[in-house]
């Protein structure tokens, strides 16, 4: 079976904050990296939704900006053969971590509600419920360590973002001594985070579903670790 470079955790400008590339220049980048396609996983929290000018907004509206930059994203890869696929990196607001979602589509946005309202081991249970996968985003990045890891499915063994202290080496072994799932991820911002990290999945991971039932069917799919991890 031929595998394919797939990016698990990317910003746009649009939405994230933090973000500097639009969402067609990440896709623009990614086909330049040769990637098959990437999750836009931008910021999900208390922070976007309830502060600033989309806060009075009805529950679809704010959900239609935040996914302006996947949108985005998504129409430029339709165009030149990117596929752009929906995540989330969902800060719960009795955390401190972070964590990256896949597998929910626009309709369980909208149905869901503002879940980063919800405790963690809530947060987790719907995540759950609804067959998402849950991975904490750069458990050790500036002094941090790993949640539970009874409220997630696996950690970002790799996160290779490479103006942040990402301890990578101390996610590994915390993922192999409770053996949970690894994921890697370049968590995009800037031109020269592109094609740093990622997994490697078949050709027919078409939906974020498909995505998850791959994982769940291998368990350890193969990473991609390049420098600056």
């Amino acid at each position: 079976m031929k595998l394919y470079q797939f990016e698990t955790h990317c910003h746009t400008s649009e939405t994230s904050p933090c973000g500097v590339l639009s969402g067609a220049e990440v896709a623009d980048g990614l086909k330049a990296a040769g990637y098959m396609g990437t999750f836009i996983t931008d910021h999900f929290n208390e922070r976007f939704f309830e502060r600033g000018k989309i806060d009075g907004l009805p529950w679809p509206e704010k959900v239609n900006r935040y996914l302006k930059g996947y949108n985005a994203a998504k129409q430029r890869g339709d165009e030149i053969g990117v596929k752009v696929l929906l995540g989330m990196e969902v800060q719960v607001n009795d955390s401190p971590f972070e964590f990256v979602v896949y597998g929910a589509e626009e309709q369980d946005l909208l149905r869901l509600g503002p879940f980063y309202r919800l405790s963690t081991p809530a947060f987790y249970g719907l995540m759950r419920e609804n067959g998402f996968l849950v991975f904490q985003a750069h458990p050790y990045r500036y002094g941090l360590s790993p949640e539970n890891p009874a409220y997630y499915d696996g950690i970002e063994i790799v996160n290779s973002q490479p103006r942040a202290d990402n301890r990578n080496r101390l996610s590994l072994e915390f993922a192999a001594r409770n053996h949970i799932y690894k994921i890697a991820g370049s968590d995009v911002h800037l031109p020269e985070d592109i094609g740093r990290s990622g997994v490697m999945v078949p050709g027919s991971v078409e939906t974020g579903r498909d995505f998850t039932a791959y994982y769940n069917d291998v368990a350890a799919p193969e990473l991609i670790v390049t420098y600056g991890s």
